[in-house]
């Protein structure tokens, strides 16, 4: 990946794993300085930071460089504060710039991605709130905090998002395309359904759920309140969503039709089984004696058709159409049988797009007309590019 990243480091216990996200940003290719504030030095030595970054931090508005803040502000693609304090925030705010972390951030004048980290009292004091309140409104964008347990054993909001969450944020402000989603409610539908057969076994997919944690991902760092119901565990931690956990068809169609209540846009990106079986067998059927089972099987709801026929108004609703041929005509008349405002497919017999691959190839069509392809290119990506689409529907 491309990209010039500067990762400040303030004050906080939290410090320690700002070395986390300099490895994975490294790992994944981009250029990479470090800045510590001074209260920073006292949870990170300066050279833990610098045997990772492969340099030293920058440390001072006094050195050998006559203006190291315009500088690093020049070189730098984004800024990344990790953890970020009260202090620091304060400080952000009101423009003060008596340090180099500071200064840098006052004369920086791209994306700034933040991830605060402090005790509850302290995030929910009203001083902080104005502050991020104005942070926001200058179009800097927050990744966290979470819920889970703070300094000096209390529990509460306050905690620093794990940092596989800061290095994609990082990523998806990287991109000049990338939309700011605040201010809506998303909920994705994830995996493939599981219909019982008995007690053990059941009727499925090869549906892996990846897109669908992709998109709820990219919906969260750009700022979405993001429900997932879904029939698998994500494969990350899930700091910014909330997951509902379902398996059957009739299950997924309750949890969407109760999420649908408070929900500004819905995606359908789990792969619903059509039928079921119509009496699962109690406990465990025996293969001992049994050479023949014969299972009747009848047609489960159409939970995208549900959830069109009980939209409120303003309501966006997306719907995922897998194919094995005539792609654009498929989508387009499940478009309009559906009646949704946006319809995502894919070919799933193309090699690398199927269920479970890493990377996917997408059409878009919307209920405009507008149309796009996504070429063959990781979930992340097209999910980002499923999110853009929405947005511009939703007018953010």
């Amino acid at each position: 990946m491309d990209g010039r990243v500067v990762v400040v480091v303030t004050g906080g216990v939290a410090a320690f794993k700002s070395l986390e996200v300099v490895r994975e940003l490294l790992e994944r290719g981009y250029e990479v300085e470090t800045v510590q504030t001074e209260a920073a030095r006292q949870f990170l030595g300066a050279q833990s930071l610098a045997s990772i970054a492969h340099a030293n931090p920058f440390e001072s508005l006094f050195g050998s460089s006559p203006s190291p803040h315009t500088e690093l502000a020049h070189w730098a693609d984004l800024l990344v504060v990790v953890p970020a304090s009260a202090d620091f925030l304060a400080k952000m705010a009101h423009g003060i710039a008596d340090d180099l972390a500071s200064a840098l951030v006052l004369a920086f004048a791209g994306p700034v991605v933040v991830a605060p980290a402090m005790h509850s009292a302290m995030w929910e004091a009203p001083a902080t709130r104005r502050n991020v309140d104005l942070l926001a409104a200058d179009g800097v964008h927050f990744v966290g905090p979470t819920q889970g347990r703070l300094a000096g054993g209390d529990q509460g909001v306050g905690r620093l998002v794990d940092p596989t969450w800061i290095v994609e944020a990082v990523g998806y402000w990287l991109v000049p395309t990338s939309r700011s989603l605040t201010g809506l409610s998303i909920t994705v539908s994830v995996g493939g359904t599981r219909e019982p057969i008995d007690a053990v076994r059941y009727l499925g997919n090869r549906s892996s759920g990846r897109q669908g944690y992709a998109i709820a991902r990219a919906a969260a760092i750009a700022g979405a309140k993001v429900r997932c119901v879904a029939t698998v565990e994500p494969a990350f931690p899930a700091d910014l969503i909330d997951v509902v956990r379902v398996e059957t068809a009739v299950e997924l169609l309750d949890a969407m039709l109760e999420a649908q209540i408070d929900s500004d846009v819905l995606i359908m990106s789990a792969a619903v089984a059509d039928f079921r079986v119509a009496a699962p067998f109690f406990g465990k059927v025996k293969r001992e004696g049994t050479e023949r089972l014969d299972l009747s099987l009848v047609a489960n709801p159409d939970v995208l058709v549900e959830l069109v026929e009980h939209r409120r108004e303003g309501q966006l609703i997306v719907g995922f159409a897998a194919e094995v041929e005539a792609l654009e005509e498929s989508v387009a008349k499940k478009l309009a049988k559906k009646g949704v405002d946006l319809m995502v497919g894919n070919n799933v017999a193309t090699p690398g797009t199927g269920f479970g691959s890493p990377e996917n190839a997408v059409y878009l069509l919307d209920r405009t007309g507008r149309e796009s392809h996504v070429p063959l290119s990781s979930k992340t990506e097209v999910a980002r590019a499923i999110l853009a689409a929405i947005a511009t529907l939703a007018g953010v």
